[in-house]
């Protein structure tokens, strides 16, 4: 059952809807009964926006509104420390369809829908980091960005020796023993091959610079995580974690008790099945790809960590996996494990529990009573 947003009181002041670009910003101020006063453009510096902003404060309080893009960080710094984080709303733009789907989209029409839908208290935020944590989402995007630059490498350079009958597995590029084998193959080919030896030496030259940048973002993002509590706890206690995966995790959703259920989380991660209803028919969808890419990248590898397993909590998710695959896709599968281990994070924050395979995944339970006979029942309380 879906729950209206209830408006708190309204706010006794001027709503302003900021619609950010690279070279300007359009402005619209909404008094306090609801009607456009003003709507104009300024450039997109710091001194415009500061100046602006003491005008409209002499007037009375402000609150703004404005979209999570790709340019709109300093303007929220600066937002935040001319009018506190309270009066600062960033909007996510995937949940702001009356903007996107209108009929009549301008610069101009978009600030007013963000100042309007601010004054009716009915704006869908975005969760933006801020101090060491902004720092720990930076590296963790760094990080998964050169790991994704290595992979297509590994990838690329695998095709061009497949084409010349020299295979070379995935496990050689990580060990020293394979990476001296490889360069003794590319030193080879690259004197044989013409132009495609030439090819196969220049991807493995780049693989060693992208070896020596994954190593460092690597390092970068477990020096930040020692500074949160949380990381560490998601790699003690979900299967399939690292301390790299926790990591993103954590910088990207930020503190899982923001939402009302394991359900509303997960949901946060774009893993769960959308659906579409019309006249008592109702048809699924694929999932939603709603909220952080980068947090869908995190689960999915984790379960896939979890398909390398021989023990322990891995092997029941891995265990899992193959009972599924006999009726759905081995992708389907994997998007379905990754949402329940979301659902998983929701409650070992927000209940306490720590992960218990019995729930998701049918595993044994460890020595947990049924509830009066001593135990908890299934569930394994984080602390006690």
């Amino acid at each position: 059952m879906k729950k209206l947003q209830r408006r708190r009181d309204r706010f006794k002041g001027n709503s302003v809807g900021l619609d950010l670009h690279k070279k300007m910003i359009q402005f619209s101020v909404i008094d306090q009964l609801g009607d456009e006063v003003e709507n104009d453009q300024i450039a997109s510096s710091r001194q415009e926006l500061t100046a602006l902003m003491d005008r409209l404060l002499k007037a009375g309080p402000v609150q703004v509104a404005l979209e999570a893009s790709g340019c709109f960080i300093w303007a929220y710094d600066l937002l935040v420390s001319k009018l506190g984080k309270g009066q600062v709303h960033v909007a996510a733009p995937s949940k702001v369809k009356v903007i996107a789907e209108s009929g009549d989209k301008t610069d101009a029409t978009d600030a007013w829908w963000l100042g309007y839908l601010l004054f009716e208290g009915r704006l869908p935020e975005s969760f933006v980091a801020e101090g060491d944590l902004r720092e720990l989402r930076i590296a963790c995007r760094e990080y998964r960005s050169v790991v994704g630059v290595r992979g297509d490498l590994i990838r690329r350079m695998r095709s061009h020796l497949l084409q010349l009958g020299r295979g070379v597995g995935k496990s050689d590029f990580k060990s020293l023993a394979g990476r001296k084998r490889i360069d003794a193959l590319v030193t080879e080919v690259e004197a044989s091959e013409g132009l495609r030896g030439e090819a196969i030496a220049r991807l493995w030259k780049r693989f060693g610079g992208a070896s020596a940048e994954v190593e460092h973002w690597s390092g970068r993002v477990s020096e930040l995580s020692k500074k949160f509590d949380e990381v560490k706890l998601l790699d003690e206690e979900l299967a399939g974690v690292g301390g790299q995966i926790a990591a993103v995790v954590w910088s990207e959703l930020g503190d899982p008790r923001r939402y009302r259920s394991a359900k509303a989380f997960a949901k946060a991660t774009g893993l769960t099945p959308g659906y579409r209803e019309s006249g008592g028919r109702r048809s699924g969808k694929k999932i939603t790809r709603e909220g952080s890419a980068h947090v869908r990248w995190a689960l999915t590898r984790a379960v896939l960590a979890c398909t390398r397993c021989k023990k322990g909590d891995g092997l029941v998710v891995k265990t899992w996996l193959k009972k599924m695959q006999k009726r759905k896709s081995k992708k389907a599968a994997i998007v379905a494990a990754a949402r329940k281990l979301g659902e998983g994070i929701w409650r070992l924050f927000a209940l306490g529990e720590a992960f218990d395979l019995t729930l998701p995944f049918g595993g044994k339970r460890k020595g947990i009573g049924p509830p009066g006979r001593g135990g908890s029942g299934g569930r394994v309380y984080v602390g006690t």
